[in-house]
């Protein structure tokens, strides 16, 4: 009876420490579905943009794709932003480059952007971050991760913006001029420092229009019967009667090698250089596509395909192709890539009165940011 009530016992105790297994792993199997589940997904196609608010302490919206979905609730987010006391920058700076290296980004990514408002020097960052003894060695630190890091497969480097307006806490100016320089990636361009906070709503507008400029590109794309190796061909764009006429025209040779088709292009007239080798696509009907990326004028407006025409030289004079099609053979649309951007705003209660318009030019950003991705 002895050895069985030691046995019961000793199976109860294996019994015991199976559950306690057991629940630790699906305590540790939760956590990390959870951690997953709230991990944002920034693999697909798109701008995303996260918002840092800061004063004594973080309010933080990590990076999302911005849609017409998605729009109204960082407008709330940015709206529900509240003053207090204290301005935590530099960790503010050094937390939205830490959410930007955090994500695995879409693989078309081409620009990473940190914009960084404030109304002060920063106060006390350094007690946040074991790493660091004092401000300034936070601020170089910073400075030094803006300049180095570059995201992604195609290293993208971080474009930062300062945006500073002297609060009445600013005695300092150029020091505070200083910081501003060193939470940019350039001194020089990146950096507005406002006289009135009616200013900001522009500033935004202007780096949300440099922005779509980064990441749009318009391309161009032309669909031909396969010309006869050596063949020289011209593309106008303009509507013209002769190709000797034309003031905005692409000309090359149509070559093959090795059974892969080029069309070496050497001229580029009224527009700008799209690149001198072409290598086609075929498509279903064995028609070669030939396809200009960011196909712009010299003054940097989009090339129309409406008028386009397809001419052919020989003998030294120029003859039109007749089954070149405008609306079938020709081609533009605006391609967007994908983007990254964080906010990093001050909510210091010395802002007084300006908070408000604050959060009125970044909801203003947010929409302006949108209707830049719509295609």
């Amino acid at each position: 009876m002895r050895y069985f009530c030691i046995r019961n016992h000793h199976i109860l105790n294996i019994m015991k420490r199976n559950l306690i297994l057991m629940a630790a792993l699906l305590l540790t199997s939760t956590l990390l579905t959870s951690c997953f589940k709230d991990r944002p997904d920034t693999s697909k196609q798109g701008l995303y943009v996260g918002i840092i608010g800061f004063n004594k302490n973080l309010t933080t919206r990590t990076l999302e794709i911005l849609n017409d979905n998605t729009k109204d609730d960082m407008k709330k987010f940015i709206n529900d932003l509240a003053k207090e006391n204290g301005s935590i920058l530099y960790h503010a700076v050094n937390t939205a480059l830490d959410n930007i290296e955090s994500v695995s980004p879409p693989k078309d990514l081409v620009n990473v952007t940190i914009i960084t408002f404030t109304d002060g020097q920063d106060n006390g960052s350094y007690d946040w971050n074991e790493n660091y003894n004092s401000g300034p060695e936070y601020l170089t630190a910073i400075s030094n991760r803006i300049r180095s890091l570059s995201i992604g497969d195609e290293q993208v480097p971080i474009s930062a913006f300062s945006i500073g307006l002297k609060g009445a806490d600013v005695i300092d100016e150029d020091s505070f001029r200083q910081t501003l320089a060193k939470l940019s990636s350039d001194g020089q361009h990146n950096v507005f420092l406002l006289d009135n906070m009616s200013q900001m709503e522009g500033i935004f507008d202007n780096i949300a229009q440099d922005l779509h400029h980064q990441c749009s590109s318009w391309v161009v794309t032309l669909k031909i019967s396969a010309p006869e190796p050596g063949s020289r061909i011209r593309f106008t764009f303009d509507d013209v009667t002769s190709a000797e006429e034309s003031q905005l025209y692409i000309e090359g040779v149509y070559n093959t090698d090795n059974n892969e088709s080029v069309f070496n292009v050497t001229t580029y007239y009224g527009m700008r250089d799209c690149g001198s080798e072409i290598y086609p696509e075929t498509d279903q009907d064995r028609l070669k596509i030939l396809t200009f990326n960011n196909l712009l004028t010299n003054n940097g407006e989009p090339v129309s395909a409406e008028n386009t025409k397809l001419w052919t030289k020989v003998n030294d004079n120029w003859y039109p192709n007749s089954e070149f099609n405008q609306g079938n053979n020709s081609e533009a649309n605006e391609e967007l890539k994908s983007a990254m951007i964080m906010m990093v705003l001050d909510c210091s209660s010395s802002l007084g009165d300006d908070f408000q318009s604050m959060k009125n030019s970044a909801r203003q950003f947010i929409e302006a940011l949108n209707g830049s991705t719509q295609m």
